[in-house]
């Protein structure tokens, strides 16, 4: 499943629901045309028709006896319906995907990341802060601005690791599961619980805003997630600053989970846009749609799709990994 994964969205995307919509007409035309041809081949063959001598047939010349008015204008007219149709249902997809950019832009629910393509990896800026935790372990962290850092530990749970921008402490669950280190939503923070082998057993993480993750992106579930893409944008690129010398090249950010692909085009001021809106928890393949330079293939990462702090969402448990594994 983690192979049709990387190549196919989720079933539910509008681009995939637009496939089938496609493929169900192309079926139709496609049976109706050899249908039509099957007739053709056994009625017109040789010998058929011995009022119709062969040689009063021209090339390029329909023969005036066989015309048929009310035929050919179903011919034109038929075709030209079926087009306009597929053009609609394609338009109302594309108004949906890239029509609703703007509105959502407006909505204070939707949640935003910065993506800076450069050569050759992904740049994410947090334009909105994150907190998140996994959901259903059995274990909860607690970490606020008055009682400091709480771990209710479950079964199994041995020591927990915890940073907060730079500086890092790790806790022995079995004598001490609080810090009175306040959180402060400014700085990256976050908590692994682990067993006694080591193994991450539960996960808690706060996002400030204009964090920056490379190669790998966190988003969050059952929330319109924005992206403002760019190519190597010069107000994030010291070099550029220092020398006034842009080198961008053209990239497209593709998230095939979603079905979703938009260019980052060097030099355009803004950038582009296209959001996504993940309904189910997992990891998921991040490519670039769009040659850019020798290491173009390589230029690859995962999303990864978690619940905000005190929710949760559905799990997908054919999630794809960079490795070809899968959560079975």
């Amino acid at each position: 499943m983690g192979a049709d994964r990387e190549l196919w969205p989720d079933e539910y995307t509008v681009f995939n629901i637009l496939y089938d919509k496609f493929l169900f007409w192309s079926i139709v035309v496609g049976l109706f045309t050899f249908a039509w041809l099957i007739i053709s081949i056994l009625r017109y063959r040789e010998g058929v028709d011995p009022n119709v001598k062969l040689e009063e047939i021209k090339v390029g010349t329909f023969p005036k006896e066989r015309h048929n008015f009310d035929l050919e204008l179903a011919w034109f007219v038929g075709p030209t319906i079926l087009v306009i149709w597929v053009t609609i249902l394609a338009f109302g997809s594309m108004n949906i995907v890239w029509g609703e950019v703007q509105n959502i832009q407006e909505d204070d629910d939707s949640f935003t990341v910065e993506v800076n393509g450069q050569q050759w990896y992904w740049d994410f800026y947090y334009q909105d802060a994150l907190t998140w935790e996994d959901f259903e372990t059995g274990h909860n962290v607690t970490w606020d601005v008055f009682n400091g850092l709480s771990i209710d530990a479950g079964p199994g749970a041995a020591t927990a690791d915890v940073s907060y921008g730079s500086n890092s402490a790790s806790l022995d669950l079995a004598n001490n599961t609080t810090m009175d280190i306040l959180f402060n939503e400014f700085i990256f923070q976050s908590v692994d619980v682990l067993d006694t082998d080591g193994n991450i057993l539960h996960r808690w993480q706060h996002i400030p805003i204009e964090h920056k993750m490379s190669v790998d992106l966190i988003i969050p579930c059952d929330t319109n997630v924005l992206f403002n893409l760019f190519s190597n944008n010069p107000l994030r690129d010291s070099e550029f600053k220092e020398t006034n010398i842009y080198q961008g090249v053209q990239h497209a950010f593709w998230l095939q989970e979603w079905g979703m692909k938009e260019d980052a085009v060097p030099g355009l001021e803004g950038g582009t846009w296209m959001y996504v809106q993940p309904n189910d928890a997992g990891v998921f393949p991040i490519r670039c749609a769009e040659y850019c330079g020798n290491q173009h293939s390589m230029m690859k990462g995962q999303v990864e799709v978690v619940a905000k702090e005190g929710t949760s969402c559905d799990v997908d448990f054919g999630v794809y990994f960079s490795n070809g594994g899968e959560i079975s």
